[in-house]
């Protein structure tokens, strides 16, 4: 019965969308940043771990804000940068340092869907810039320059797990998610192909 429902409704939602004419439906630049927004403050024990050598490098970044904008440019791109608190400890000279300081890094990705949630697709650093300018974050800065891998891997890990959109504010939003084909990235959003 329950399978017959669905199928009935995605007939219906399908078979409207061909005789209105639309193929597509967009996700504005807005709706995700205020997506993100509310899941960053519900999220605020879930950091981005970097773990390096042991325990050379141990630090959790903790992000408190993101800026995200989609552009036309190299094919489309979704750029994002990052707000964020680094804590942890760093093992240079014999000795370990304990670290607290803001860390701001700047990337570049795709974005794929997966059943109704939009994910960020590897990502690529631009820069990162590191705030203060005390030695612990001296030390940082000149750290994180030859982290740049284990600190892309570490964004896709956690990007992989966290959607940065869910296409469930309204009921056609929710059925047409079924029938993405295909994502587009223009300036200001992201244009979703279906069938």
């Amino acid at each position: 019965m329950m399978v017959g429902l669905r199928i009935s409704t995605l007939f219906v939602v399908g078979m409207s969308l061909l005789l209105a004419g639309c193929n597509s439906f967009r996700v504005s630049e807005n709706d995700v940043n205020t997506e993100v927004a509310k899941q960053l403050a519900q999220q605020q024990d879930t950091p981005i771990k970097l773990l390096l050598n042991g325990n050379t490098l141990n630090l959790d970044l903790l992000v408190t804000g993101a800026d995200i904008d989609f552009t036309e440019r190299d094919g489309g791109l979704v750029l994002v940068d990052l707000t964020s608190n680094m804590t942890g400890t760093l093992m240079a000279f014999g000795q370990t340092f304990s670290l607290t300081t803001k860390v701001n890094p700047s990337f570049e990705s795709g974005v794929r869907i997966e059943e109704d949630r939009l994910y960020l697709v590897a990502p690529k650093i631009i820069k990162i810039d590191v705030e203060g300018a005390s030695f612990n974050d001296q030390m940082l800065r000149s750290t994180l320059g030859s982290l740049h891998d284990d600190f892309e891997k570490a964004l896709v890990a956690y990007f992989d797990e966290h959607p940065v959109y869910v296409l469930n504010h309204s009921p056609f939003e929710k059925t047409a998610a079924r029938l993405v084909k295909d994502i587009i990235i223009t300036e200001d959003s992201l244009e979703l192909s279906i069938f």
